[in-house]
């Protein structure tokens, strides 16, 4: 299943750059009839026209020549897999193609799952459509299947939400965009005293995370399971061992808001509290009180970027502050585009890799704040 899906990149494709407000205007102008009873009257009043006042717009056919000098990119996705994430993608990249100002077409592959066949289908089309640029957004156990086709050396693909380090199947026009977690925990250990505890969930980030810290950190206490429904907090966080102790919270912003609260609740004094990208996200401050973040400290590896491409990415929806797949996908595309000539992104790629460096963050009244 595949779909063209950026129609304002066709307005910018064939129109050329047109003003904001402009657009505003024309916004305000197409009122679409939300009721049957109003499409009537619409279809009646249009019937009330003469025919000097009739103006159809002249249909012009678009040929192969006109698409030379486009750049074009095609997103592939499962979206029962990473449905979430496929509009923010595709939205991260059309802001990122709005900023530059250049004549783009944007095509998503939709292969639902990620089965051999699902993605067998959607490689032909890619070919059969003559797309060098593609950004996939699969997890691991996609990545096995596309790695096992051949592709023209000129094709290019990024995946953003796989770490190179996590494959045992490399290509050379193969890019890799998945932060790395085990560079935040080791980060993140260099506040530990050596007393180590940690918190999780069993789903497939919180396994993950688990194996990374488990094979990362020395002295660990004790390990303990946060489920996803009816915890006993009390028997969870009402341990002696958190005092003075390192802790790693490895849990969803909700479990990470009540576990914080309930240390301060049972009168817990850890050493120091630390979690990975997966809490740096603001609606945590607004779930917890400041004083329950007095000792906490997170890892982040998204670089700060362009204000003015920051306020088109937002005016989309599409987050690269927090959001670390919106981020990287935001470093592929610049990647495609033009191989970060213009120095517009910080993070920087290293045998086909991207380079993130994460740096700590403890939290304020309003957001996060780095230390330095």
């Amino acid at each position: 299943m595949k779909q063209i899906v950026l129609i304002i990149a066709t307005v910018f494709l064939f129109f050329g750059c047109t003003q904001k407000q402009r657009v505003v205007d024309i916004q305000k102008k197409q009122e679409i009839p939300t009721t049957k009873q109003e499409q009537v009257k619409e279809e009646i009043a249009f019937d009330k026209l003469s025919e000097d006042e009739i103006v159809i717009n002249e249909v012009k056919s678009i040929e192969d020549k006109d698409l030379d000098d486009v750049f074009k990119l095609a997103v592939v996705y499962p979206s029962k897999v990473v449905g979430k994430y496929a509009n923010n993608t595709v939205n991260t990249i059309t802001a990122y193609l709005l900023f530059k100002n250049e004549k783009f077409k944007v095509e998503t592959f939709d292969t639902i799952d990620e089965s051999m066949l699902s993605i067998e289908n959607s490689v032909k089309q890619l070919k059969d459509a003559g797309y060098e640029k593609v950004i996939a957004l699969f997890t691991n156990e996609g990545y096995k299947k596309l790695a096992s086709f051949s592709f023209d050396s000129d094709v290019k693909i990024y995946f953003p939400l796989i770490n190179k380090q996590t494959v045992s199947i490399i290509k050379d026009n193969f890019l890799f965009g998945g932060i790395s977690y085990k560079k935040q925990i080791d980060l993140l250990q260099s506040l530990s005293n050596g007393k180590n505890i940690m918190y999780y969930q069993k789903n497939y980030l919180g396994n993950k995370l688990k194996t990374i810290y488990e094979n990362s950190v020395q002295n660990i206490i004790t390990i303990k399971n946060v489920e996803s429904r009816n915890n006993d907090y009390r028997r969870l966080v009402n341990d002696n061992r958190l005092d003075k102790a390192a802790v790693m919270l490895n849990t969803s912003i909700i479990k990470t808001s009540i576990i914080l609260s309930q240390i301060r609740a049972f009168e817990k004094e850890p050493e120091v509290v630390l979690s990975t990208q997966l809490n740096f996200n603001p609606l945590l401050i607004s779930l917890t009180q400041a004083e329950d973040r007095t000792s906490f400290v997170l890892a982040n590896s998204i670089d700060a970027t362009n204000e003015k491409l920051e306020d088109i990415l937002d005016s989309l929806g599409a987050d690269i502050v927090y959001d670390w797949v919106n981020y990287s996908s935001l470093v592929g595309v610049n990647r495609l585009f033009d191989e970060n000539k213009s120095g517009l992104i910080k993070t920087k790629f290293e045998e086909n890799r991207v380079l993130y460096e994460p740096k700590l963050y403890k939290s304020t009244a309003h957001g996060f704040q780095k230390i330095k």
